[in-house]
């Protein structure tokens, strides 16, 4: 085995990155659409059950498509919202680093990738990036400016829940 690791390396996770992130997503969205099917198979079996498996499918259908980024953007939310009521440095969302710091990340890649490799040059480049969008809009404009986005995802996809709840008795 330590013979196969020298050959190919280090690797990263694959859980890692907008990869990972789609892959939990799709895992989630899986589980939740076969756990609706097995519950209206079981009220096709048994019609006296029937009654609650078709709710609860309809809700499994609906948590299929929004469940995990509700609790992905609530859980980036509350804990961007501690480290900033603490005073330390916070994560910024990943689609303002992509607008605002991309320049800076691109800057921090090409000075290090000598010197860095892997997820050691990924945090250099998102380190620079936060700075430089911290830089433009100040600690409490950055803050906001996640929030609001982390706020607008969760009232989506919380809608898309709803939605999906609404339409599945017609």
């Amino acid at each position: 085995m330590e013979t196969l690791r020298a050959v190919v390396g280090k690797r990263d996770s694959e859980f890692t990155g907008l990869k990972g992130q789609l892959l939990r997503y799709l895992g989630v969205a899986f589980f939740c659409t076969v756990f609706g099917l097995l519950l209206i198979a079981a009220g096709d079996r048994h019609a006296v059950i029937a009654v609650v498996t078709d709710p609860l499918s309809a809700l499994s259908f609906a948590c299929a498509a929004s469940l995990y980024p509700v609790v992905t953007c609530w859980t980036h939310l509350v804990r961007m919202a501690r480290a900033y009521r603490a005073g330390t440095s916070f994560e910024l969302a990943g689609i303002v680093l992509a607008r605002y710091g991309q320049e800076a990340a691109a800057r921090a890649e090409a000075e290090q990738r000598g010197t860095l490799e892997g997820n050691e040059l990924v945090e250099a480049m998102r380190a620079e990036g936060s700075n430089a969008v911290i830089a433009r809009f100040g600690r409490d404009g950055a803050y906001r400016l996640c929030r609001n986005i982390y706020l607008a995802g969760i009232v989506v996809f919380g809608a898309l829940f709803v939605a999906l709840l609404v339409v599945a008795p017609f």
